[in-house]
């Protein structure tokens, strides 16, 4: 097991700092989001919001007013929302169809995030390269089970194929790193001390403090999200005491900035996304997934100054509202389907306006890990779905670090894994004249060691298939031979 590497967090940025940083990037790529910054990679087209001037133009019918062009790009939003929400009311689960004016707002939050909070960059310290990712994840797909990892050393392998029979040697090793370290399925963390998460929660410290595959630790923040935006929520009225009564924070800080709002209130937002079982449309789920991560990054150094699980008595009592609609379109549409956008939208875990903090986290955890398992089984091969894992990932760790501090987590890769590595690193290669039987009988001695909890050394690997499997290992002489 080795410490927590921190995922990149923002630096604290005032008001005006923020600002001038949001025209620069907007002025360089206007509205189209990038991920990585290599322009041809992976592009998240975001809407150019309206301006206030706009939404009052837009509201008093003056669409004269409006140039052209622009009017017809508002048009074709208004058109693409409205196709979108009347999906979701005719959508076979009760739950989407019930709640497609609470969806189709958290919607809107979670594209206000994307586009304010892209000019911080935050996804490149998330990705693994293109090349590596074209090369490896194409072929093999996103959720790399035990089976697939032992295929990164199986000759008879898609992979060994792939690699042309080189996958074997540190370099081959390094890159397998790179690629399992930010798989959320594969990839493990614990805390070694969920003293704050325990003072919320005992059975989710206690969780916690065991290890965890990554996507599990992602439905739990998910879940919490309305705490990583808790001073945010109490400022605007989305967060209450359990009385129904405004919260007044004590804080030394400054007032949140534009950045700290949307970041809030994409996480309240991806929290009523993960209400329900997720079958959308996959740019939907990529830009949620994103945006959670943007979102976390971003909050990290208020929960530095500010941990609400430290400083809030009863915490888990504490009353969310339900996002409610504010875009001048998304009104618009609930209007002309005579629904008052006032009181359409509420949350999926319960269909009502407000629910407790406690009650969010034990009905969307679960579902939220099932919801990102589910999204990378259905884009199992794309680049935008690694980028959205590898973001995934990120915001488990910084969950973690923001919540209990970074030197409480550790990390670490499971047996089968470990053992992969080693042979890696060994310059190990079955032998030519190897059978699938005694690949077979290998690969199941590594299941027992992972099912064990046990970690076999080299000279076990070796000892092993010499004496039980009839096999030796063939030995690169480019390659140094450590006690690994």
């Amino acid at each position: 097991m080795a410490e927590w590497l921190a995922p990149f967090h923002a630096p604290k940025f005032t008001t005006e700092e923020f600002e001038d940083l949001k025209a620069k990037y907007v002025a360089k790529y206007g509205y189209t989001v990038t991920i990585p910054q290599a322009e041809d990679i992976i592009h998240l087209r975001a809407f150019k919001p309206l301006t206030e001037e706009e939404t009052a133009m837009w509201k008093a019918r003056e669409y004269d007013k409006i140039p052209p062009d622009r009017l017809a790009d508002i048009k074709k939003e208004k058109a693409a929302k409205k196709r979108k929400f009347l999906a979701m009311m005719g959508d076979p689960s009760p739950k989407i169809a019930r709640n497609a004016a609470a969806i189709l707002t958290s919607l809107d939050d979670i594209q206000d995030a994307v586009s304010t909070l892209a000019c911080i960059g935050m996804i490149a310290a998330a990705v693994i390269g293109g090349p590596v990712a074209a090369a490896v994840l194409g072929p093999l797909g996103l959720i790399l089970g035990a089976s697939q990892v032992l295929n990164l050393v199986n000759p008879m392998s898609q992979f060994s194929r792939l690699m042309k029979g080189t996958a074997t040697g540190r370099p081959p090793k390094r890159l397998m790193e790179r690629l399992l370290g930010k798989n959320p399925f594969t990839k493990k963390s614990k805390l070694k001390l969920a003293r704050r998460l325990k003072k919320f929660k005992p059975s989710v410290g206690n969780a916690l403090e065991a290890l965890q595959v990554t996507d599990n630790i992602f439905g739990v923040g998910i879940s919490l999200g309305p705490i990583m935006g808790f001073v945010q929520g109490a400022i605007s009225g989305t967060i209450r005491s359990a009385l129904g009564q405004k919260v007044t924070l004590k804080t030394s800080g400054p007032a949140p900035n534009r950045a700290e709002v949307a970041a809030a209130k994409a996480l309240r937002a991806v929290v009523a996304l993960n209400g329900y079982g997720w079958h959308s449309d996959a740019s939907d789920e990529t830009n949620t997934i994103i945006a959670a991560s943007w979102a976390m990054a971003t909050l990290y150094p208020s929960l530095e100054e500010y941990n609400p699980l430290e400083e809030i008595e009863d915490l888990g009592s504490y009353l969310v509202e339900c996002p409610q609609p504010t875009d001048v379109l998304t009104r618009e549409i609930l209007e002309e389907e005579g629904i008052d956008p006032d009181n359409a939208c509420v949350w999926p875990q319960n269909g009502q306006r407000w629910i407790s903090i406690g009650e969010l986290q034990e009905t969307t955890a679960e579902q939220a890990t099932v919801n990102l398992r589910h999204y990378a089984e259905e884009n199992n091969h794309t680049l935008e779905a690694f980028t959205a894992l590898a973001a995934a990932d990120d915001f488990a760790g910084n969950f973690l670090a923001a919540i209990e501090g970074p030197e409480q987590i550790i990390t670490g890769h499971s047996h089968i894994e470990r053992i992969v590595f080693n042979i890696l690193e060994a310059g190990f290669q079955y032998p030519p004249d190897i059978t699938p039987e005694q690949v077979q009988k290998f690969e199941e001695w590594c299941y027992v060691h992972e099912y064990m909890d046990t970690q076999p050394r080299r000279k076990d690997i070796q000892h092993y298939a010499e004496t039980f499997c009839g096999f030796s290992w063939l030995k690169s002489p480019n390659e140094f031979l450590g006690d690994g």
